[in-house]
C-alpha cells in the first residue's frame, strides 16, 4: 500500500464521488436521450422531467422510511472492489438503457416516465452491493 497524503486524498474523493457521479452520469444520459428523440425540452417538460426524478426519489425514501438505520459501508467502500465497480457499472448502463427504451414512447410523458425510471433503477441497481455485502456480513454474524 501506497502512504501518500495526496493519494488518500484522491481516494476519499473517489469515495464521495461515487453515487453522485453515477448519477449525474445517469441523468446527463437520460435528458440526452430525450433531447435525442423529442428535441429540446419545452420550460414544462423540464418541470416533468425534475418532477419524474424527484418522484422516484422520494417513492424511494418513503419505502425505506421505517428501515432500521442506513447500512454499516456504502457501495463505495465495499470490500469487494470489482464486484462493487461492475454492480456501479450495471446500475449506469441499466439506468440508461431504461430512458433509452422509454424516449422511444411517442409522447409527452417520456419527459415524466424516463427520469423516473432511471432515478428508480439506478439507485435500486446500485444498491444490489451494498446489500451483498450487508448479507454477508450477517451470515458471518450468524456463524454461516
Amino acid at each position: 500500500m501506497r502512504e501518500s497524503p495526496y493519494l488518500q486524498a484522491i481516494q476519499t474523493a473517489l469515495h464521495g464521488a461515487g453515487l453522485p457521479y453515477g448519477y449525474a452520469i445517469t441523468v446527463w444520459s437520460t435528458g440526452s436521450a430525450l433531447t435525442g428523440e423529442h428535441g429540446m425540452a419545452s420550460v414544462d417538460q423540464i418541470f416533468l422531467f425534475a418532477a419524474g426524478a424527484v418522484a422516484a426519489y422520494g417513492g424511494l425514501t418513503f419505502l425505506t422510511w421505517d428501515t432500521e438505520g442506513e447500512a454499516d459501508q456504502p457501495l463505495t467502500r465495499s470490500p469487494r472492489r470489482v464486484r462493487a465497480g461492475l454492480v456501479h457499472v450495471a446500475a449506469i448502463g441499466l439506468a440508461i438503457a431504461s430512458a433509452v427504451l422509454i424516449a422511444k414512447i411517442s409522447s409527452g410523458v417520456v419527459w415524466l416516465l424516463a427520469p423516473f425510471a432511471a432515478t428508480l433503477v439506478y439507485l435500486a441497481v446500485s444498491s444490489v452491493e451494498v446489500g451483498l455485502v450487508e448479507g454477508e456480513r450477517g451470515g458471518a454474524d450468524a456463524g454461516g
